[in-house]
């Protein structure tokens, strides 16, 4: 599996489960470190995986999940040929301006913007920083959406209604 993460939140979103949750505890010293994670779909634990490292933790866990869920519910229904999202489609060009409504969906959104708010050197101040922050958090949140294949999705019951064009332009 090349992302177990991502098939695993694409297949409970397809089999119409909750999201799962990811409970990740660290043990162990500094220098010999081990990640315990539990998934758990719909408050129940499907899989336990652990590792060096959180992310080698989340990893097993989900392989692990994801497995369990299939032999449960069988495989997900076919999704209907989409084009490539990353092929010729100018709204999805970096350099320009979006058209293209994409859906929002809060906690992948707030990580986006985590993740963006750690990269940005911590001494740059004032409108060029947000700018920066903005932008950065708006182009991990577009490639999440894609590698998910859920940017041409329309808008879920999960999202808030607001197009990524509305908080590039501010009127959101």
């Amino acid at each position: 599996m090349k992302n177990p993460k991502g098939d695993l939140i694409e297949y409970c979103r397809t089999m119409r489960l909750r999201s799962p949750k990811f409970e990740t505890r660290g043990t162990g010293s500094d220098h010999e470190p081990l990640f315990i994670t539990d998934i758990l779909v719909d408050n129940e634990v499907k899989a336990t995986g652990q590792g060096t490292s959180k992310r080698d933790s989340e990893r097993m866990a989900s392989e692990l999940a994801f497995e369990s869920l299939l032999a449960q519910n069988g495989p997900a229904p076919q999704r209907e040929n989409r084009p490539n999202p990353t092929s010729s489609n100018p709204a999805r060009q970096k350099s320009g301006g979006s058209s293209e409504s994409y859906p929002i969906y809060a906690e992948v959104l707030v990580a986006s913007l985590n993740i963006a708010n750690s990269r940005v050197d911590s001494n740059r101040r004032g409108p060029e920083s947000i700018d920066l922050v903005r932008k950065m958090t708006l182009d991990l949140y577009k490639g999440l959406l894609e590698e998910l294949g859920t940017a041409s999705d329309s808008v879920g019951s999960d999202s808030s209604g607001v197009t990524l064009e509305e908080l590039e332009s501010g009127r959101a």
